[in-house]
């Protein structure tokens, strides 16, 4: 009898451990996300940016050479 509710408290307190687990890596992956989504999100401004720059440049060129 000793051993069975030992044995459940055992159970029971390895669920709450692998529960708390899964929780603290969820938190972990969903902020890893969010911080590679700012990341790209901020190298497409800089692309977008420097494609204007380029298109502005190769125009400015194409017309001094017309």
């Amino acid at each position: 009898m000793f051993e069975e509710r030992v044995m459940e408290k055992v159970k029971s307190e390895m669920v709450r451990v692998e529960h708390e687990m899964s929780e603290k890596l969820k938190e972990k992956v969903d902020l890893e996300f969010a911080r590679v989504a700012q990341e790209m999100k901020q190298k497409l401004k800089i692309a977008t940016v420097a494609m204007v720059v380029v298109g502005a440049i190769v125009g400015i060129w194409t017309s001094l050479t017309v």
